[in-house]
This record gives C-alpha cells, structure tokens and sequence, in this order.
C-alpha cells in the first residue's frame, strides 16, 4: 500500500501531505476433516486488512446540526484483523443440517466513532457542542461461538436459524488534537457480551410462488465511548412468477411495525468524563413494495462469470 494524502488549506500558501505505506503478507489457510459423510470439522486462519474511506480521514469540522461537529483524522491507518476459526457441520435426514463454529478475531487500529469537547481557538470548551470523531482506538479481542441450522418440517417448508454470541473488548487509547490546536488523550477500555439471532423462513406453495419471513436482530454492543442499543427488523416477501416463469411479481413487506414494535430504531449513546450524548435514531417502517421483473430468454443466457473468494466470508 502507498497512500499520499493531501490537504489544502487557504490559510497556508502550501499544501498539507501526509504518506503512509506498507508492504505485508496476508496469508489465509484452511483444513477441512470428514469424519463421516455427514460430518465435517473445519479449521481456518486469514489475516485481512479493512481500509478506512476518504470520508473518515477528513480532518476539516463541518458542522453536523446545532450540537455536534464531525471531523476526521488524516493520519487514520487501516485495520490489521487477525481471525481463527474452527468449526463442524453435520447433515441430517430430510435435508436438515446443524453447524457450530468458534472463533477469535483480533483487530489492531480499531477505526471507531467517539465523541470530545469542542473548544474554540481561545481553549475554552463550548459546553453544548461536542466533536464526533473517526479514529484509531487501539486493538480489540473478539471471542465467539456461532450456531445455525437448516429445518425443513416438509418438503415445502424450509427454515434457516442462526444465532452468535461473542464476548468484545476495545483497549487503547484515543490521541486526538481539538480545534483549538491542543492534544488531548483519552483512555479507552471498553468490555460487552453481544449476541444476535436470524430467522429465514420460506414456504412454497406451489413450484412459482413462495412467501418468506425474516428476522434479524442484534443486541446492545459496546463502542469505544458509549453503546449502540438493540436494532431488529422483521420482513415478509410474497413472490410468484407467471408466463413460463418470465415474469417474477415479488411484494415486500419491509421493516414491520404497526406501531407496536421499535423496529428499525436505534439509540446511540457515548459519555466522557465532562459530558454525555444520546440520540434516538428512527428510521422509515412498513415499507410496502412491488416489483415486476420480466426475463428475455432466460433458457439461452448461458453467461458465466469469474467467482472471486474477494470479500467472501470463511467458511
């Protein structure tokens, strides 16, 4: 990697330039034993790199509304994830399975949203603005198991359950210089037990139509300053094809609600030691949509393309 980052800024007669440049293995492996031929154990190692966006390295406030500047930070460096995982998957009768996989995921240069005190030029703190902030924390450690399975209580009715749980901790420290031109550090030591769950249920009524329920949600998880609360959505598909299967009509039922749910809402808290935020997000629900497709000779579409294992997840 060889990144040249630049700021201009009209105070200054030349140009801000900040380097950063790497060169490093990212090796991956794998190893799959079949005990039987309804049971397999696997085990794996990647090491990845996750780039940060221009967006997050914009070092320049702008005023987010009345309450928060946003800012980000021109030195931020990518995240380095180390992951190993290991795992065992076991077909049953009828077309069910079960698999359960643990894992370890360590992160160094943790890129996290954190908020400061704003100070003006003079150094005094402007007690009802705070900075939001896109930084490097430090490492985290994740420790987890992962847990599915595959039930098909009839030939027409197929479901996909799956939940994890992991254990995350953040540990560092937040290095940041305020608009008043002063470094400040802070201390970062954040611990959470986070769990999710999803549902994927889909019945066939007949060979072209199908409906199809899903369930996603996450609980409250830690950050580096603060919590992101529980989010969940439900959603329900309704889908049937017509004319020889060129014509697909699918209806979406998107986020459920009914105003007697919290779906897809979320609050978002941080705190320091002389202030502390806290935002309820809501965003739209009961998104009811139709969509018609038509396919042209979808039996002579013989198109192939390359399949990358780029972004793709391990086993």
């Amino acid at each position: 990697m060889d990144r040249v980052y630049k700021e201009a800024l009209q105070s200054e007669a030349t140009e801000n330039v900040y380097n950063y440049d790497f060169v490093k293995l990212f090796p991956s492996a794998s190893l799959q034993y079949k005990i039987n031929d309804k049971t397999n154990i696997k085990t794996a190692y990647s090491k990845r790199v996750e780039r940060t966006t221009t967006f997050k390295m914009n070092s320049f406030a702008e005023r987010e509304h009345s309450e928060v500047f946003e800012q980000g930070d021109n030195t931020l460096e990518p995240e380095f994830i180390d992951l190993v995982e290991l795992g065992i998957t076991k077909k049953l009768k009828g077309g069910n399975s079960l698999y359960a996989t643990t894992y370890f995921r360590h992160v160094e240069n943790v890129i996290n949203r954190v908020n400061t005190l704003a100070y003006e030029e003079s150094g005094a703190i402007i007690d009802s603005v705070i900075n939001r902030v896109y930084s490097n924390v430090g490492k985290s450690n994740a420790i987890g198991l992962e847990i599915g399975a595959t039930i098909k209580p009839t030939a027409n009715w197929t479901n996909s359950i799956g939940a994890n749980v992991y254990n995350y901790a953040i540990d560092g420290i937040l290095n940041f210089k305020h608009r008043d031109g002063v470094d400040r550090s802070y201390d970062i030591d954040s611990k959470s037990t986070i769990y999710s769950f999803n549902l994927n249920s889909t019945y066939s009524f007949w060979e072209n139509a199908s409906v199809q329920f899903t369930f996603n949600y996450l609980s409250d998880r830690n950050t580096a300053m603060g919590e992101d609360s529980r989010f969940y959505s439900p959603n329900l598909t309704f889908r049937k094809k017509f004319m020889d299967d060129k014509l697909t009509a699918t209806l979406q039922w998107q986020n459920i609600d009914m105003g007697l749910l919290s779906t897809n809402e979320q609050r978002i808290t941080t705190s320091g030691d002389n202030f502390y935020t806290t935002t309820n997000y809501k965003y739209e629900v009961d998104m009811v949509s139709l969509n018609l497709s038509y396919t042209f000779n979808a039996a002579n579409n013989k198109s192939k393309f390359i399949d990358s294992e780029f972004g793709k997840k391990e086993f």
